[in-house]
């Protein structure tokens, strides 16, 4: 909400908030001027007293009826008071008689925000900025702020937009403009709009932290990471800066590097169950299993109820073959969160191993329809089909997928060859020339997921004829 009021008390003001206390303890009615009013309102509302606020204004409303400023505060102790409509009913008289007063438009604007109806806030502000003579800047940026308060970036814009092209100079609107424009996912401009900011503050660490989850987000992993690297330089205390960078760091696969700041995040006091378990996700990718096994364990230690490092630990026990094991921690991780899809991807896999082909499909069955748009899903579970001699099956499952993802290469790369195992030709074609259509088909591959087709004279000519 916009603040009308700039309150500086001087040594009168707070003799009349000592007068008024006076008078509440004798219950003797005492006279106190417009101006003297004002400053008793302002001073009550300032320090959250809404109980002797209201007093005033009632007495101020006795005392001086025709007052048009009194009539404001009493309006901004009713808004302040949660009663909107009432002070609305009051501001809507006031404008009637001071058409040209900004600050009622100011307080009209406040209530629309406060009742959700920012575009009939927006109204009210603009006819407040085309009454302002005289420090219209300010006006400007408070209108910006009340918007972004509320979260309504794309309101706020254009303001603090107005208030930069009077002030270029001004850093904090050039921050809030950067800000603005990150909220609204305009990724490219804000970026260069925090770039100009630090062109003129190059040593704001907040700047530096939403660049680099800026480039992070626009996949820029390295300029992210230097980024957060400018953030630590100038305040070593910003914790989720070595947070943020050790996931930058691991997304560029540099997981030494990355396992590092994970362990600097350590130290600053948090919830850390996640740091943990990344930190032993960097370790799986290492294949350091039994350091990875270790903060695993750490995670669960800190929170039991977190599904990640239970599916962690689950994976390399199944890269170890150790079946059984490995279905315990992959149905805990299941049982906390059975809407992931990986969860149920890897027991499928499992299961496919020991081997319980009803379960095993069962847990594909359910990756797919969790996220029906990765093929990994359907692509593993037509070859588990494949290996138990359900080519039909297989066959519907990348049809299903290819629905999905029309264009995906390796979904008619692999039906071409299922087809043609099928001994349906025409198929096994159509599907192979919609593949090689594509330039970066390695068709050459397709042999070493199916070296049975080596051998398959007519399947190569079909390759052959369509290179």
């Amino acid at each position: 909400m916009i603040d009308n009021t700039e309150n500086y008390f001087d040594d009168d003001a707070l003799e009349s908030v000592d007068r008024f206390e006076i008078m509440l303890k004798n219950n003797k009615p005492c006279y106190f001027d417009v101006h003297e009013f004002e400053n008793l309102v302002d001073h009550y509302l300032e320090n959250h007293e809404l109980a002797k606020a209201s007093q005033v204004s009632e007495l101020a409303t006795l005392q001086h009826p025709s007052s048009i400023s009194l009539q404001m505060r009493q309006a901004q102790v009713l808004i302040s008071r949660g009663e909107e409509i009432k002070a609305l009913t009051i501001l809507n008289k006031l404008k009637k008689i001071e058409s040209t007063n900004k600050n009622i438009y100011i307080l009209i604007g406040n209530i629309y925000n406060i009742l959700k109806k920012p575009q009939n806030a927006k109204i009210q502000f603009d006819i407040a900025l085309d009454l302002c003579y005289d420090d219209k800047e300010d006006l400007l940026f408070r209108i910006a702020v009340s918007f972004e308060h509320l979260g309504l970036y794309d309101l706020a814009l254009p303001y603090f937009q107005e208030v930069h092209q009077i002030n270029k100079e001004d850093t904090e609107v050039l921050f809030e403009i950067a800000y603005c424009l990150e909220k609204l996912q305009e990724d490219e401009a804000s970026i260069e709009a925090y770039k100009a900011y630090l062109e003129l503050d190059p040593f704001s660490d907040n700047a530096w932290y939403n660049l680099g989850i800026l480039y992070n987000r626009n996949d820029q992993s390295l300029k992210s990471v230097e980024a957060y690297d400018f953030c630590i330089a100038i305040n070593e205390k910003h914790s989720k800066a070595y947070f943020n960078k050790a996931n930058a760091l691991a997304l560029c696969d540099k997981f030494e590097e990355a396992i590092k700041s994970y362990i600097e995040y350590l130290d600053f006091d948090d919830e850390h169950a996640s740091t943990h378990s990344y930190i032993g996700e960097c370790f799986e990718k290492l294949e350091e299993y039994d350091q990875a096994m270790i903060y695993y364990e750490n995670a669960i230690k800190e929170d039991e109820e977190f599904a990640d490092p239970w599916f962690g630990m689950g994976l390399i026990l199944l890269y170890q073959d150790k079946i059984e094991e490995s279905l315990i921690y992959l149905n805990e991780a299941k049982k906390l969160d059975d809407t992931n899809p990986d969860y149920w991807f890897a027991l499928g896999s499992a299961y496919s191993r020991i081997p319980e082909a009803q379960k095993s499909v069962k847990c594909f069955r359910e990756a797919i329809n969790l996220d029906p748009y990765d093929p990994t899903y359907a692509i593993t579970l037509a070859e588990f089909y494949h290996q138990n001699n359900k080519e039909e099956a297989a066959i519907d499952v990348l049809l299903e997928s290819l629905g999905y993802c029309p264009d995906n290469i390796q979904l008619q790369n692999n039906l071409a060859a299922y087809y043609m195992l099928a001994a349906d030709t025409n198929a096994a074609e159509h599907y192979l020339r919609k593949a090689m259509a594509n330039p970066e088909n390695k068709i050459e591959d397709i042999f070493l997921q199916f070296p049975e087709l080596e051998n398959n004279n007519k399947f190569k000519q079909i390759i052959k004829a369509n290179q």
